[in-house]
C-alpha cells in the first residue's frame, strides 16, 4: 500500500520524482543522523520520492540510543523536504501508538493514520483461493473444492489467532499454506513408496487439515510406548483424555462447530526419576504425529540456573 500511495502522489504530481526508498527504525537508529541524511540525499538525488520507515516505533527503542536524535532530525526533514519527499512510517498498532507518545512534534507532521485490520476468514480463504491458482496456474485440485469445508477448516484455524500480537495475516497464510504443501508432499513420497495412484495435483482433506487423530494414535509409535511404560496410570489416563478432547474437536470441526477450548501446555511435577521427562518427550512426539506440533524436538531447561 505504502508503494502504490507513493506512485499515485508521483502520478498526479504532487511528487517530482519516483523514488521509494525502504528502511526501519532499527537500521535508522543503527546508522545515526548520518544515515538518515544519505537515506534523504539517495532519494533527492533521482529527484524525490517516499521514504518508507518500518517498524518506526524501534528509532525510540530503550536498546537504540542514538534513535531520539535521528527521529528529531527527521521531524525537521519532513518540514524542509514538503514538495520532494513524503515519509510514512509503519508499524504494530500498540508499539506505533507508544511512539506518538514519545514526541509531540510527530502527530502535527504526521496527521493522518491509516489503520489496516486483520483478514476476516472470508478475505483470508479468496486469499488462498488466488495463492493455489497463481502458484499451480489453475492446474491444482482441492478435495471437496477450494471454498469447501476442509479449506474453510484450515482458514478458521488460522483465523483463531487473530487479535493476538504476532498475527501474520497474509504472511501466516503463506506460512500455512507451505505446511500444506509439505504435507502434501510426503503424503506423496509415501504413496509412491508404497505403488500406490499419485496425483501430483490433488490436496487432499489431509493435506489441508492433517491426520485424523483417531487413526493417528494406533500407529504412533510414542503413544505406544508410553502405554507400555511401568505405573503413571493417571498420567496416562490424563493424556488419553487430551486425545480424546481432541479427537473431539476434530470431529466439531467437520461439523463446523466451534472447537472446545483447550491448551497443549502441561504441568509435569513429581520426584526424581519418575519418568518426567521421558514422558514430556513421548507426549511432544505425539502431538506432533497429530500434527499439533511443526515438529517433536524439545528442550530442557533448569529454571533454577
Amino acid at each position: 500500500m505504502a508503494r502504490l500511495y507513493a506512485q499515485f502522489l508521483q502520478s498526479i504530481q504532487v511528487l517530482p520524482g519516483d523514488a521509494f526508498l525502504e528502511t526501519t527504525g532499527s537500521s535508522l537508529a543503527h546508522e545515526g543522523v548520518g544515515g538518515a541524511k544519505k537515506l534523504i540525499a539517495d532519494a533527492k538525488a533521482v529527484g524525490g520520492g517516499a521514504i518508507f520507515i518500518d517498524e518506526a516505533y524501534q528509532l525510540v527503542s530503550e536498546h537504540q540510543q542514538s534513535g531520539g536524535q535521528v527521529l528529531d532530525f527527521l521531524l525537521a526533514e519532513m518540514e524542509n523536504q514538503v514538495g520532494t519527499l513524503v515519509f510514512i512510517l509503519a508499524g504494530y498498532s500498540k508499539q506505533m501508538e507508544k511512539f506518538f507518545e514519545h514526541n509531540p512534534g510527530l502527530l502535527s507532521r504526521v496527521p493522518y493514520t491509516l489503520k489496516f485490520a486483520d483478514y476476516t476468514d472470508a478475505e483470508l480463504l479468496t486469499m488462498l483461493e488466488a495463492l493455489v491458482e497463481k502458484r499451480y496456474s489453475g492446474q491444482m485440485k482441492v478435495e471437496d473444492g477450494i471454498r469447501g469445508l476442509y479449506a474453510r477448516i484450515a482458514i478458521r484455524r488460522l483465523g483463531r489467532g487473530r487479535g493476538r500480537e504476532g498475527f501474520g495475516n497474509a504472511r501466516a497464510l503463506q506460512n500455512m499454506f507451505s505446511k500444506v504443501a509439505q504435507r502434501q508432499a510426503e503424503r506423496l513420497e509415501k504413496d509412491r513408496k508404497m505403488s500406490r495412484i499419485t496425483d501430483d495435483f490433488m490436496i487432499t482433506k489431509e493435506d489441508l487439515i492433517g491426520p485424523d487423530p483417531s487413526q493417528v494414535l494406533p500407529q504412533c509409535t510414542a503413544w505406544e510406548r508410553l502405554q507400555k511404560m511401568i505405573g503413571l496410570d493417571s498420567v496416562k489416563e490424563s493424556v488419553r483424555n487430551f486425545f480424546d478432547l481432541v479427537n473431539t474437536n476434530y470431529h466439531r470441526e467437520l461439523q463446523e462447530e466451534e472447537p472446545l477450548q483447550m491448551s497443549l501446555n502441561r504441568v509435569f511435577f513429581g520426584s526424581p526419576g519418575t519418568g518426567k521427562t521421558t514422558v514430556a518427550k513421548l507426549y511432544g512426539q505425539i502431538l506432533t504425529e497429530l500434527g499439533l506440533l511443526s515438529n517433536g524436538e524439545g528442550d530442557t531447561l533448569d529454571l533454577c540456573h
